[in-house]
């Protein structure tokens, strides 16, 4: 069952993606999933978003006061984390 929320929050975040949102990614690789961290954007927040081999994806926006972490895990995977499925 889907979160009735969760596409609200990935449609807002992907509008906010092309304004002052650094992507450290290279080209997305298709059929795996990933878990990608983009910002700072201008306001200083961040955008986490999860995607399934499947393509269907959320994204969480991360406030200003609350991105030390999401800091410390980008420069550690500037492309993000790839995540094999374990069956």
């Amino acid at each position: 069952m889907k979160n009735a929320d969760a596409p609200a929050v990935k449609r807002e975040a992907e509008e906010d993606w092309g304004k002052g949102a650094v992507a450290m990614s290279a080209a997305p690789e298709s059929g795996r999933n990933r878990i990608m961290i983009y910002g700072p954007r201008n306001d200083g927040t961040y955008i986490v978003e999860f995607k399934t081999a499947d393509g269907e994806a959320l994204a969480i926006n991360v406030p200003v006061g609350e991105t030390r972490v999401l800091k410390h895990f980008q420069e550690r995977m500037p492309y993000g984390l790839f995540v094999p499925d374990v069956r």
